[in-house]
């Protein structure tokens, strides 16, 4: 009877068929973690860096006449360009606390954008933000002069 015990006992569980299936089952999460992971990884952070988007950056505001302004910005860089990128301005007049649209998403070819007089009167600032589809970027502003002799 003792060697029965001892040969039952002495039986390691990756002996068995479910030890080898449960070797087997970690053996392949190993290797999806070694080598797909990363893959993963490295994909994941290319189409992140893809989707932000920038801040603008470079805003002149000057008179185009007297009853608008004209706002300048830098280009955007070649890869943000060719996405469809458009410029949506926003005013925040002196006193109140939201903001009012100026202009909707548009497209800027010459990074351009005319803006009425009336809707950004003196001492108002501009919020001015790139827009690809409907993510909207980091925002910049430019405050519109109490003395439009300054411009």
């Amino acid at each position: 009877m003792t060697p029965l015990l001892t040969d039952a006992a002495s039986i390691s569980w990756t002996d068995t068929t479910w030890g080898k299936v449960v070797l087997a089952a970690a053996l392949v999460v190993l290797v999806n973690a070694v080598v797909f992971v990363p893959r993963r990884l490295i994909r994941m952070r290319k189409r992140r860096r893809q989707e932000v988007i920038p801040k603008v950056v470079g805003l002149v505001l000057s008179e185009l006449d007297e009853n608008f302004f004209q706002l300048q910005v830098s280009p955007a860089t070649s890869t943000f360009a060719d996405s469809g990128v458009r410029l949506a301005v926003a005013a925040q007049i002196p006193g109140e606390s939201g903001r009012h649209v100026v202009t909707e998403p548009t497209p800027v070819p010459q990074n351009t954008l005319v803006i009425p007089k009336e809707v950004a009167p003196p001492g108002s600032t501009l919020w001015v933000n790139w827009v690809v589809g409907d993510r909207v970027g980091p925002s910049g502003s430019v405050r519109v002069p109490e003395d439009p002799a300054t411009l």
